[in-house]
């Protein structure tokens, strides 16, 4: 796969461009320096895949992104965007998978050439996977794109149960590559009066998810909270898990929730982590408890819909045509413990019953 890097460090330049060629699934072709130099070698290279940065003089990343889907929509590279670990390099990100980018990496430049094995091995995943959904179906947000399964491997033919809300008592939701617009879909139709709490954990540093609940807030018109150390939920509303962390639910007097934050957990790969989040709930809402199970690479979340599923709980997963990466959802479908399999849209449109009145938000 033949990779354009644009930053406009050149001492960041050099560095992302060794780590993407010390895998020898990765060729890259060319660097650029800022905005306008990065369009005409994506112009003129047709890469397969571009490295944006966000912040950088000239045009920056979001003007960049915007030229590039126009001037290059015959060849359609996949774009992967870099982010600094800012508040406003996280806003930036999260409105650039919004128009277009597949998904985002958080760089810290300081501690390139120190501690950055962490930053590589992620940069590289993230690569391979989109990567891989450009090099076998073509960039159509429509196709599955795990890449730990073959080309071959075709969802299978499943049969949705209806889904019952006269009993569900809370949801939770496990998210990662590609998450941040497929939640603000999903949600968009939920109103002030939605009538239980809704738990996410979505994969991303803890600046990003204060950024997520932040836009989730500006575009929902139910409440939407970063869950921090110590937060009692005992509202409905949208939950955010905090990045860079582990969310660990806690049932006390009065039906409250509290969220408690935990360093590591046994076999989490990832942070935080969908199967701790999926396993509390099972524990605490047993039968009354809805999961969903969202775009995003490997298995995270697996485990736990086990546990969901043993209790009784009802499981719906992200369909493999409108995952950014179908390893998550393809995980928990895999177990054949699955009510419903439906397109973000589908989603969107069931979750309006957990609204304390029937009619839709009315959008602009």
């Amino acid at each position: 796969m033949r990779v354009l890097v644009v930053d406009d460090s050149a001492f960041m330049r050099k560095i992302i461009s060794e780590m993407i060629a010390s895998d020898p699934a990765f060729e890259v072709v060319g660097t650029a320096r800022d905005g306008n130099d990065g369009v005409q070698k994506a112009i003129e290279l047709k890469p397969d895949i571009i490295t944006l940065d966000v912040e950088m003089p000239n045009k920056d990343g979001m003007a960049a992104l915007r030229e590039i889907k126009i001037k290059c929509h015959r060849f359609k590279p996949v774009v992967l965007m870099c982010s600094s670990l800012t508040s406003a390099g996280s806003d930036e990100a999260l409105k650039a998978m919004r128009i277009g980018a597949s998904d985002f990496i958080g760089k810290d430049p300081n501690s390139f050439g120190k501690a950055n094995s962490g930053f590589k091995v992620e940069l590289l995943a993230k690569l391979r996977a989109i990567g891989e959904h450009r090099a076998s179906f073509g960039n159509t947000p429509s196709q599955p794109i795990d890449p730990t399964i073959s080309n071959t491997d075709k969802p299978t033919a499943h049969t949705n149960k209806q889904i019952d809300f006269s009993r569900i008592q809370a949801v939770v939701v496990g998210v990662s590559t590609g998450g941040p617009p497929v939640l603000e879909d999903i949600f968009s139709q939920l109103s002030s009066s939605l009538r239980v709490p809704i738990f996410v954990a979505q994969h991303m540093p803890e600046l990003f998810t204060k950024s997520l609940a932040d836009r989730l807030n500006q575009h929902c018109d139910c409440s939407v909270e970063l869950a921090t150390q110590g937060s009692i939920v005992s509202n409905p509303g949208i939950h955010i898990a905090q990045g860079g962390t582990h969310i660990k639910l806690i049932k006390v007097a009065g039906n409250k929730i509290i969220t408690r934050l935990i360093d590591s957990v046994a076999g989490a790969v990832h942070r935080p982590s969908v199967d701790l989040l999926f396993s509390d709930a099972s524990e605490i809402f047993g039968k009354n408890l809805l999961a969903i199970q969202l775009t995003g690479m490997g298995c995270d979340g697996a485990k736990g819909a086990q546990d969901i599923h043993r209790a009784g709980g009802q499981i719906i997963a992200q369909s493999a045509q409108s995952c950014v990466v179908y390893g998550m959802p393809k995980a928990v479908v895999d177990l054949n413990i699955v009510d419903s399999i439906l397109d973000p849209t589908e989603i969107r449109d069931l979750l309006t019953h957990l609204n304390g009145r029937s009619e839709l938000k009315k959008t602009a």
